[in-house]
């Protein structure tokens, strides 16, 4: 008899024993509240200072020439009037003007013949016209002749306007055609950046969306500004896509073509479910969170919004005030027992 209730007292200390390792047997995990919330993303980019389109003027030759001497590099600040560089006019344009010059002289003398024999009833009156039609021509002829400076040999080509060069594209003893392009001279208050934006975060950046601005290497150069425009193609180079702001006036002196900038551009706060990034667990089914009731983890599909440092915005999956899984998840499975402590 003894013996008998001796081995009742094993078996039921045996099934307490085992509830206990049963309990103690669920995930320990660390639980967060589920709250409504709003999050506002920063993006950082980053560009280079280049001169605004806009504010390019370019000096071009304006005859078939050669290029003597160029006056300017890269870089160079000028002020209108400023030598850029010398030409000599081409052989074949001097004769042009030669030539312009000549059937203008022609033409203005066999007019006043014509008019003279008109007068005296020995010209026709459609003779007198066809004069007056190649006097006409031949005007308009010499005249672009010598607004192209066709009359000189030799010419320097001066700045149309104060700025930075920022291109020459001619050297000493080039032989170049009219029309192309000297140089290049940028406004030096006429700046803008170029950000380069992560292909997926483009489309969440609006026109208008304000982005400070400082550099790297000089603490002293800080400023807010606005997104003028947001590319909607990848630069080929880059890989990126390029937001352009334009950089005001009183900033752009301090400045220099070419310096790279940092910019942090604040994008329009977001509202939604606020829980812990490291809440989030993905498999090949998607996105999820163990949300805990009684002690038991169920698993809930999420639509993740925005993350932000150590919080994510879910607008999907879960409830506010629900308690969901923030640490110790991957031990965790759906419907298994956890336990804080």
């Amino acid at each position: 008899m003894t013996r008998v209730v001796f081995c009742f007292f094993l078996a039921v200390a045996g099934t307490v024993l085992a509830a206990q390792a049963e309990g103690a047997s669920g995930a320990l995990v660390k639980l967060a509240v589920v709250k409504q919330g709003t999050l506002r993303q920063v993006v950082v980019a980053y560009g280079t200072v280049t001169a605004d389109p806009g504010g390019v003027t370019t000096v071009s030759m304006p005859r078939d020439g050669t290029i003597a001497s160029v006056s300017v590099r890269p870089g160079a600040t000028v002020k209108a009037g400023d030598p850029i560089a010398t030409i000599e006019t081409a052989p074949a344009a001097v004769v042009q003007y030669e030539q312009a010059q000549s059937t203008f002289s022609f033409a203005q003398k066999d007019l006043d013949h014509t008019r003279t024999l008109f007068g005296e009833q020995l010209a026709t009156r459609s003779q007198l016209a066809a004069a007056e039609k190649a006097y006409s021509d031949a005007v308009a002829a010499y005249r672009q002749q010598k607004k192209i400076g066709a009359d000189h040999t030799e010419e320097v080509l001066q700045a149309p306007a104060a700025g930075v060069v920022t291109a020459v594209g001619v050297a000493p003893g080039d032989r170049v055609l009219a029309n192309a392009v000297v140089a290049s001279i940028a406004a030096r208050d006429r700046l803008v950046l170029n950000l380069g934006l992560e292909p997926e975060v483009a489309p969440s950046v609006p026109v208008g969306a304000p982005v400070w601005l400082f550099s790297p290497q000089n603490s002293v150069i800080g400023f807010s500004v606005k997104i003028a425009s947001v590319a909607a193609m990848m630069d080929p180079q880059s890989r990126l896509v390029n937001a352009v702001v334009g950089i005001p006036k009183e900033i752009a002196s301090r400045l220099i073509l070419g310096m790279t900038l940092e910019g942090h551009i604040e994008l329009p706060s977001r509202s939604g479910l606020l829980v812990p990034r490291s809440a989030l667990m993905t498999d090949e089914r998607g996105t999820f969170v163990y949300v805990v009731n009684k002690g038991i983890a169920h698993r809930r599909n999420v639509t993740v919004s925005l993350e932000v440092d150590s919080e994510a915005l879910l607008t999907a999956g879960v409830s506010a005030k629900d308690q969901v899984v923030a640490v110790g998840g991957s031990g965790v499975e759906d419907g298994g027992a956890v336990r804080t402590n």
